[in-house]
């Protein structure tokens, strides 16, 4: 079995998404292998506290680890996985560690150059 990779943002490019009115997506530069992590979901941490506070600007790019490690992927401090697109047939899936405060998107299958990023975002993220 091959050894898995962990690719960086030097292997995806930022161009507009395939979907219709979605803005930016992102797209492999490189082959992706089944099981292979895209990437690391980053940005500023925040507490739920902080998140509830109702002075905090709108952010439609929150991800929820636990109480205390909610990402806001915006600004500075976020990357290039910010641009994964919703899909109801996704190509990725994000794994959310509580006990590493950490996110990760991993390839559901192979992902071939030029093809577009995408994970399902689940229920809650449409209420």
């Amino acid at each position: 079995m091959p050894k898995l990779k962990t690719w960086n943002e030097e292997h995806f490019e930022i161009r507009t998404s395939t979907i219709e009115g979605a803005g930016r997506g992102l797209f492999s530069k490189v082959r992706i292998e089944e099981g292979d992590t895209i990437g690391y979901y980053t940005g500023k941490i925040i507490s739920e506290d902080e998140f509830h506070d109702p002075e905090r600007p709108f952010s439609a790019y929150i991800l929820w680890v636990c109480r205390t490690h909610i990402i806001d992927g915006v600004g500075p401090e976020s990357n290039y996985t910010r641009f994964i697109n919703h899909s109801d047939a996704p190509n990725a899936f994000l794994i959310v560690s509580s006990r590493w405060k950490s996110a990760r998107f991993e390839a559901l299958g192979t992902i071939e150059p030029g093809e577009e990023i995408f994970f399902n975002y689940g229920d809650d993220y449409w209420e």
